[in-house]
């Protein structure tokens, strides 16, 4: 990337100036952009505060309920990837809003914002696509391996996968910073000179095909895994329903059945998350596909404008995505329920409590 556009402007980063130019909208306009973005922007930082303050609740219960159930570790590992997508997005619609860009900043906050919390946002999304399709693997493994899932699956398994999953993401990020950085630059528009993003003169050759990978391939690779492992599980609860329709009309009450109803709610909240999931990023699986086709879909390329606003669209359905868990926990675990109300002082009724 050789230059960065704004609406009137691109900034040639060889002999670091700016110089105007005249860009055509590409079928929004940038008056049309500016409202949509404004309202994607209000939208996420309401429900992120929400959901931050949400997720910093879920590691708690989990850490009061404890860790036996390796399920556990996931879902704690999940709600600090929530916790860290939410609190750069925050930092993200700040810098992006059309009302912060108007003010007289001794930086350009468009390329700030690019090493500073976009491509950090970006590594917490990936850890929590990881994070939820390992999670549908093992609920995956419940239903296919539940003789053998425990010892697939066990707590050293669950914590080395989940903090695998940090740092490989982590190593992933050095093509990027390896090849961009931030330093001085005279803006033509101001007439001074601020601080904005440079590129390295190999950044083609390196950071063309690790964007490919790593925000491309990648995370559709665990959105793919998600969604198989749902097709999965649904497949064998609805055999194992009607094995038993034919096998036995009654009632089942022994104590393998127990578990068994017990495993069948932890799956069933699973795949409500899972849904959850696959419903907020398959907008952001849609136009990376649409990227691809269309090169002129970027940040600055004819169609920006429609880049922009379907970038801050993708990220307020990250926003929901990493909201909701507390929600689901709450209504389908009653151990969650029950933890969580004795944390805010109210009682419950054990004998009433059907637990997970």
């Amino acid at each position: 990337m050789d230059a960065y556009y704004t609406k009137h402007e691109t900034m040639n980063y060889t002999t670091r100036a700016t110089v105007p130019i005249v860009k055509p909208d590409g079928l929004v306009s940038y008056e049309v952009r500016e409202i949509i973005l404004t309202i994607n922007i209000f939208f996420g930082e309401i429900v992120g505060l929400l959901g931050i303050v949400a997720n910093m609740i879920n590691v708690i219960v989990f850490s009061k309920i404890g860790f036996s159930d390796t399920v556990n570790i996931s879902l704690a590992a999940l709600a600090i990837s929530d916790i860290g997508a939410l609190v750069t997005l925050q930092l993200f619609n700040v810098l992006v809003n059309p009302w912060f860009l108007q003010l007289d900043l001794p930086f350009l906050p468009l390329e700030l914002q690019s090493l500073t919390v976009g491509y950090p946002h970006n590594y917490f999304v990936k850890v929590t696509g990881f994070i939820t399709a390992f999670v549908a693997f093992e609920r995956c493994l419940c239903v296919t391996l539940p003789f053998k899932v425990k010892t697939l699956i066990t707590k050293r398994t669950a914590v080395a996968f989940n903090v695998g999953f940090f740092i490989a993401n982590a190593l992933a990020m050095f093509p990027i910073y390896y090849t961009a950085y931030y330093d001085w630059k005279f803006d033509a528009k101001k007439n001074k000179t601020v601080l904005g993003i440079f590129y390295t003169k190999n950044i083609n050759d390196v950071l063309g095909p690790s964007l490919l990978l790593i925000n491309t391939l990648v995370p559709l690779a665990a959105f793919l895994v998600v969604i198989l492992c749902n097709i999965v599980i649904g497949f064998r609860l609805k055999r194992a329903l009607v094995w038993r329709q034919m096998t036995s009309g009654a009632a089942i009450t022994t104590p393998g059945a127990a578990v068994s109803m017990k495993e069948k709610k932890m799956v069933k909240m699973i795949v409500t998350m899972s849904s959850i999931f696959i419903i907020c990023f398959s907008p952001l699986s849609a136009f990376l596909s649409a990227r691809a086709i269309v090169p002129e879909l970027s940040i600055n390329g004819v169609y920006s404008n429609i880049n922009w606003i379907v970038v801050t669209y993708v990220m307020a359905m990250d926003t929901v995505n990493s909201s909701l868990s507390i929600v689901v926990y709450y209504r389908m675990s009653s151990k969650y329920r029950e933890t969580f109300l004795l944390m805010f002082g109210r009682q419950v009724d054990k004998n009433q409590a059907n637990k997970i």
